[in-house]
C-alpha cells in the first residue's frame, strides 16, 4: 500500500503509464480497424512526434555521457577504488550474462524446436573473421580523431577474391567508417581526461568546474525532455504495433525464442544479479529495485538507455547514492554495460545456428557468446541496437544471416525489457560501490580525509 502511494504520488510515472497504455490500445484498435497492411510513408507520420524525441535523446547524449563521466573521474584519484570495483562488478554480471546465456540455449534449445518449420533460408555468407570484431573493439577503444569518433565507428572490411578457393583469411582487409557515435572511444578518453584534471589538481580546477556545470546543465536539459516520454511512447509504441504485419504469427513462431529470453531476463534481473548484490552488501536488493519505478517505466517507454540516465541517477541519489558515483556508474553502465542486449545477442545467435541444423561445440557456443557480449560493449544505448551486432557476429562465423529479420520483427518488443535489465544492473552496481565506498571512508584516517577535502 505504501509503494501504490510513492508511486501515486510521482506524477511521471503515471502520465508515462498512461502514455504506454494508451500507445499500445491505439496500436491494436488502428491494426482492428484499419486497412492493411499500412504503407511506410502513414507508419512515419504516425511515430513523428516520437521520432523527434529520440531525436532530442540522440543529440544530448554525446555532451551528457561525456561531461558527467570527466566530472565524475575529476575526484576519482581521490575517492579510493570506485573505478576498479565498477571493473570487478561489470565483469562478473558480464560472466553471469554468458553463463546464463549458454546454459538456456543448451537446456531449452528453441531453434531445434522450430527448424522443421520450413523459415530459414538456404545461403550462406561470411564476411567477417571473429578476431577482426574483437580488433574493431579496440579500434574504437583508442579513435584516431575524436572529433570522427562523434560521428563515426571503425569497421574492417574484407574484399571477397573473386578466386573462391581463396581462404577468407587471405582476402584483402581494409576498413570503413560506418555512421553512428563510438561511445566506447568517447567515454574512454572522457577517463583519462577526467584522471589528467584531477592530477593536476588546481591548475585544472578551472575545466573541472566547466565539466562539472557542462554536467548540471545537460542533466537539467534532459529532465526536460523525459517530460516528453509519455507523448513519444504513444506515438513510438503505436506505430511498431502497426508496422508488424501479423503480430500472432511472429509470437507463434517464436514464441519459444520469446520464452528463452524472457527466462534468462528474469533470471538475470530477479535472481542473479539480485544474489551478487546481496552478497556484496548483506541487503535486500528488491528495495533499491522497488524504488527505481521512474527508470523503468522510462525504460519501457523510450526503449534507450541513454534516455534513462538523469531519471536513474535521481532515484539513486534519492536512496542515498552520493552523486560522485551516480554520476560516474549510470552513465557509464548506459555505454558500456549492456547486459540485456549481451543477453539477448548470445540467445538469438544460438537461435539461429539452431534453426540452420549447425552442430556448434559447447567450447565454440561459449566463443560466440563472449563474442557477442564483448561486441555489445561500446554499443550505444539507443532503441534496437542490438541486431545490427548480432548480423556482424554471425558473418564472423559463417551463419547465414538473412534470418536476423525474424528477430527483428520482435526486437522492438523485447528491447523495452532488456533495457529494463540493463536499469537494474546499473543501479545495484552503483548502489553495491556506494556501500563499500562509505564503509572504507569510515574505516579512513581522520588526517587522510582532511587532506583530500583540502585538495
Amino acid at each position: 500500500m505504501n509503494i501504490l502511494k510513492r508511486i501515486l504520488k510521482q506524477k511521471l510515472i503515471l502520465r508515462t503509464v498512461v502514455g504506454v497504455c494508451a500507445g499500445i490500445t491505439t496500436g491494436f484498435i488502428l491494426k482492428t480497424f484499419t486497412p492493411q497492411p499500412w504503407s511506410k510513408r502513414n507508419v512515419m507520420y504516425l511515430k513523428f512526434p516520437g521520432e523527434l524525441f529520440i531525436r532530442l535523446v540522440n543529440c544530448l547524449i554525446l555532451p551528457l555521457v561525456m561531461s558527467s563521466i570527466v566530472s565524475a573521474t575529476c575526484n576519482l584519484k581521490k575517492s579510493g577504488q570506485i573505478g576498479l570495483m565498477a571493473l570487478y562488478y561489470y565483469i562478473t554480471t558480464t560472466m553471469l550474462g554468458i553463463i546464463l546465456s549458454v546454459t538456456l540455449v543448451q537446456i531449452i534449445r528453441p531453434g531445434e524446436l522450430l527448424k522443421n518449420k520450413n523459415i530459414v533460408s538456404q545461403s550462406t555468407s561470411r564476411s567477417y573473421i571473429t578476431l577482426d570484431t574483437i580488433l574493431d573493439l579496440l579500434r574504437n577503444l583508442l579513435p584516431d580523431n575524436i572529433v570522427s569518433a562523434c560521428l563515426h565507428q571503425y569497421q574492417t572490411v574484407l574484399e571477397k577474391s573473386q578466386n573462391e578457393s581463396v581462404p577468407i583469411e587471405e582476402w584483402n582487409i581494409d576498413h570503413t567508417s560506418i555512421v553512428g557515435t563510438n561511445v566506447l572511444g568517447l567515454v574512454f578518453f572522457s577517463l583519462i581526461l577526467g584522471l589528467a584534471i584531477g592530477d593536476i589538481e588546481a591548475k585544472g580546477e578551472p575545466l573541472m568546474n566547466f565539466f562539472r556545470s557542462l554536467s548540471d546543465a545537460m542533466m537539467k536539459i534532459m529532465s526536460w525532455a523525459i517530460m516528453l516520454v509519455p507523448i513519444s511512447a504513444l506515438f513510438l509504441i503505436s506505430a511498431k504495433i502497426v508496422e508488424v504485419e501479423d503480430f500472432d504469427s511472429v509470437i507463434k513462431r517464436l514464441g519459444i525464442y520469446i520464452l528463452t529470453v524472457f527466462s534468462g531476463l528474469l533470471i538475470q534481473g530477479l535472481i542473479l544479479l539480485p544474489l551478487l548484490y546481496f552478497l556484496c552488501t548483506r541487503k535486500s536488493p528488491y528495495n533499491i529495485i522497488l524504488k527505481l519505478g521512474p527508470a523503468f517505466v522510462t525504460a519501457f517507454g523510450t526503449s534507450s538507455s541513454t534516455a534513462t540516465v538523469p531519471v536513474t541517477i535521481s532515484c539513486l541519489e534519492s536512496i542515498g547514492v552520493p552523486s560522485k558515483i551516480s554520476r560516474f556508474i549510470v552513465p557509464i553502465g548506459a555505454a558500456i554495460n549492456m547486459d540485456g542486449i549481451a543477453l539477448y545477442e548470445s540467445i538469438g545467435a544460438i537461435f539461429i545456428i539452431q534453426l540452420h541444423g549447425l552442430q556448434f561445440s559447447l567450447f565454440k557456443t561459449i566463443i560466440i557468446c563472449i563474442t557477442c557480449t564483448v561486441s555489445c560493449i561500446g554499443a550505444a544505448g539507443l532503441p534496437s541496437g542490438g541486431y545490427v551486432m548480432l548480423i556482424m557476429v554471425l558473418n564472423s562465423v559463417g551463419v547465414p544471416v538473412e534470418d536476423v529479420s525474424l528477430i527483428i520483427a520482435i526486437d522492438w518488443f523485447v528491447d523495452r525489457f532488456r533495457t529494463t535489465l540493463n536499469i537494474v544492473a546499473d543501479a545495484l552496481g552503483a548502489d553495491i560501490i556506494s556501500h563499500h565506498y562509505k564503509k572504507n571512508k569510515r574505516n579512513s584516517v581522520p588526517e587522510e580525509v582532511e587532506l583530500y577535502s583540502s585538495a
